[in-house]
């Protein structure tokens, strides 16, 4: 690894002593140089600026900005607004954690697929006084046809919880009910049950998935504080009231009523619940507890009409300290809402993915190979879990203020069917041992990714860059101090998006992690590596291993468990052997006892091995020697996900689209070379603390190489390919000039490119075969097809909900805190 102290005197040492025409080594900036043809460290759409997202835009009366943060609240230009989370809308019932909530569920929408399992999810709601009325504005997630929508605002407050009118089967605090659905609404009297001669003014903006509700003086006139409540839920069209869940949804009605209970709430949604628990998977805990009792009452704003009037700029309700779920606009919809089984790309039955839970049956867009599996790899040409516009992640802001360089930051993506909410548990969970790193405190992005099953392939890996960009925009990071990490399958993300894009990450750390993608627990010591594909489909071009000269300027630790019961230490042993054979600065922790089992390894705050390990070392620039794998098996185009540049060189070509090319260049134009590979040290014992199993052994094994050393400086290139047919080098930041000598072999013919030189010298190649075979195993099965449209259900998912809701929920260890905002931090 290069350090940056040395790296300026060591360069400025080359540019002297071979006299080159560069009066000084120029540093590669993030924005790059227009024009110029240089790339920039991972995929574009890092650098892109924000999504346009039409739920926000403003129209006609709106002007203020919104907050950008799950359940925050602010006083802007007039307006009163707050921000909903998304995907949220699950209804009443138990508040369920991993695994069971990946089987079971709350409330389920109709199988209509205009209802995209999501159109009563609030995304936000606005009050902004007018003259004569009140103006309400609510902005839902998914809007496909607004007469599927039904929505009641509460107003004023009474000394008991009122009957929401319609039969929503639920109380609310309330002098006035307003009520809408579509472009119609009516007014209710809480206390009597009235309906009152005055109306509404409704108006709908589909495109902008946005419903304008004005409420006339004549019937709520607010002053000072006034109490304001709001909930959605499903319009029955031909009965003129709300939808209430049945046990079982059908195409028309919704499900998941819990059994036993003869009037269910109709609601799905609620806003204004400033104190969900972050450990929650969707932050929607208290919301499901108090839509199984019917009663709304905990769930309300009090807007100061004074501050309205008078334009006060508030933003003391946006938290700015500790955890923060920030919503934010993707480049990419195919579909709002979540996915349907008739979405094209889905996967085939038997497997298992986060909102959906295991696929009995096989809708129209699923593939009809059956593949026990956890997810699927979600490409280009499919529709992810959630599909919508809207995405998020979470952060925890550490206390401590950010160094002049910005808060380190480390990127973590988990695993099956497992949440960001999945991290939070108190004071020495994920987020907070990297925040509390003295000296040198760190953000943890943990990043949804659009369900985290997709294994990092397609808008779910875009997903990870996507986010990364929105936090560089509201939060102060250090971009240099990017590290990747993850858990399981999210640990196999981890691992892709640090080796396709390694000059975007200064370091790696995979937990437990899978190699090849998908993959299905338990059979994974057996079906991940044989030869052929049995149970479980795998990804043509999927394997890790292959990936890995990739990070030769990238250190990584990994974690394994010498008894994993889940993912079997061959999978994770076959990198740990490919660190120790080559010349990687790497470090392998092989977990003892409980600590080794899946289950609890990444989840037990033994966080004190890796926080140690993660320094403060920024990332290479401008290395002088780069190796890189080009695998165009993992490229998703449409996604933004071409892994083709790295560093100083761009636009590799591997010589076929079935071939794996790996490229290997030197530079002696920066005056530096390797030092020498010292050998591995360990395996060796050692002892962490950890939060359930407060003593865990380990192995640890480990080799840390040293910095560059002094060599002549030269106009020179040394280029080794193999099964690469082109390449383009930027030979400012490689110290050379367009005069470069190039010392080349390859097994193909290669084109070289020198940016900027007009100049493209063409390299006869040797024959041979390549050094990657890419990984493609025989498919046993291939042909052997399940029916469309099954008479199974689609998914285990539609069920009906059973009389859990006294019960506390099923917490992944060690979640036994129940963190929320206001012990955040």
């Amino acid at each position: 690894m290069l350090r940056r102290s040395k790296l300026g005197v060591l360069a400025l040492t080359a540019v002297v002593g071979v006299g080159l025409v560069f009066v000084a080594h120029p540093v590669f900036a993030d924005q790059g140089a227009s024009g110029t043809g240089e790339r920039r460290p991972g995929p574009a759409l890092l650098y892109d600026g924000p999504a346009k997202a039409p739920m926000l835009e403003n129209t006609g009366i709106w002007r203020a900005a919104p907050t950008g943060v799950c359940h925050s609240s602010a006083y802007r230009d007039g307006e009163y607004v707050h921000q909903g989370c998304i995907y949220d809308d699950q209804g009443g019932g138990n508040q369920y954690r991993w695994p069971v909530d990946a089987l079971l569920r709350t409330y389920t929408y109709p199988e209509d697929p205009e209802y995209r399992r999501n159109v009563a999810d609030i995304l936000e709601v606005r009050v902004r006084p007018q003259p004569s009325e009140t103006a309400f504005r609510v902005t839902f997630n998914t809007m496909t046809n607004p007469d599927l929508y039904a929505l009641t605002l509460a107003l004023g407050n009474s000394d008991r919880p009122m009957e929401v009118p319609h039969g929503a089967n639920t109380v609310m605090p309330a002098k006035t009910f307003v009520t809408v659905h579509g472009s119609e609404g009516d007014i209710t009297d809480a206390a009597s049950g009235r309906r009152l001669d005055e109306k509404p003014t409704v108006t709908v903006d589909k495109e902008r998935r946005q419903v304008e509700i004005r409420v006339p003086h004549s019937v709520f006139d607010p002053h000072g504080k006034e109490r304001i409540a709001a909930a959605a839920g499903l319009w029955d069209r031909s009965g003129g009231g709300y939808l209430v869940p049945q046990a079982t949804a059908d195409r028309t009605h919704p499900g998941g009523a819990v059994l036993g209970d003869a009037h269910p709430s109709a609601f799905f949604d609620s806003a204004f619940r400033f104190d969900e628990p972050f450990e929650a998977p969707y932050l929607d805990n208290d919301q499901r507890r108090a839509i199984a009792k019917g009663d709304l009452s905990p769930f309300h704003a009090d807007v100061d009409f004074d501050k309205l009037a008078n334009n006060v700029k508030d933003n003391s309700g946006i938290p700015t300290k500790g955890y923060i779920t920030r919503v934010y606009a993707s480049q990419f919809e195919k579909e709002q809402g979540r996915r349907l089984p008739s979405d094209p790309g889905g996967p085939g039955a038997g497997a298992g993915t986060q909102q959906g839970g295991i696929l009995t049956g096989l809708g129209k867009g699923s593939k009809g190979r059956p593949s026990l599996q956890f997810g699927w790899p979600c490409r280009d040409d499919c529709v992810p879990d959630l599909p919508g516009r809207m995405q998020r992640y979470k952060v925890f802001v550490p206390d401590a203020p950010p160094p002049k360089s910005g808060y380190a930051s480390l990127v973590w993506t988990n695993g099956y069917a497992l949440g960001a909410g999945d991290d939070v548990a108190g004071e020495k969970d994920l987020f907070h041992a990297f925040a509390e790193r003295p000296g040198n405190p760190t953000m943890v992005i943990d990043v949804d990714a659009r369900g985290n099953d997709q294994w990092g392939y397609g808008e779910g890996g875009a997903a990870i860059f996507e986010a990364l960009a929105d936090a560089r925009r509201h939060f102060d990071l250090d971009r240099d101090r990017t590290a990747m990490g993850g858990f399981s399958s999210g640990a196999y993300m981890a691992n892709k998006m640090s080796l396709s894009f390694p000059d975007v990450f200064n370091r790696a750390f995979i937990c437990d992690g899978l190699d090849v993608a998908p993959s299905f627990p338990g059979i994974n010591g057996l079906t991940d590596v044989l030869p052929v594909d049995t149970l479980t489909k795998h990804e043509p071009g999927s394997k890790i291993t292959p990936m890995l000269p990739s990070r030769r300027n990238q250190p990584v630790m990994e974690w394994g468990g010498l008894n994993d019961d889940f993912i079997p230490l061959s999978i994770t042993q076959e990198r740990a052997r490919a660190y120790a054979k080559g010349d990687y600065d790497y470090e392998f922790i092989s977990w003892i006892g409980v600590a080794a089992e899946h289950l609890v390894q990444c989840k037990n705050g033994m966080w004190p091995l890796v926080t140690k390990w993660m320094g403060d070392e920024p990332r290479p620039k401008n290395p002088h020697h780069v190796t890189f794998v080009r695998n165009p098996y993992m490229d998703d185009p449409r996604s933004d996900l071409v892994a083709d540049h790295a560093y100083w060189l761009s636009k590799i070509a591997a010589s076929d689209a079935k071939k794996v090319g790996l490229i290997d260049v030197v530079t002696h134009g920066l005056g530096v070379k390797d030092a020498p590979v010292p050998p591995k040290h360990g395996p060796g014992p050692g002892l962490s603390t950890g939060t359930v199993i407060p003593v865990n052994p380990y192995l640890r094994e480990y080799r840390h190489l040293k910095d560059p050393v002094p060599a002549p400086t030269l106009n020179e290139l040394d280029i080794t390919a193999s099964d690469i047919n082109e390449i383009t080098v930027d030979p400012k930041r490689a110290g050379v000039g367009c005069d470069a000598k190039l010392n080349t072999k390859t097994n193909r013919d290669l084109t070289v490119h020198l940016l900027g030189c007009d100049r493209s010298d063409k390299i006869e190649g040797t024959g041979g075969s390549g050094e990657i075979t890419p990984y493609n195993p025989p498919d046993p099965l291939k042909g052997v097809e399940l029916p469309k449209g099954t008479p199974l259900p689609a998914e285990v998912g539609n069920l009906p909900q059973p009389p859990l809701t006294d019960l506390p929920p099923l917490r992944f260890p060690p979640n036994t805190d129940n963190p929320s905002p206001s012990s955040g931090s």
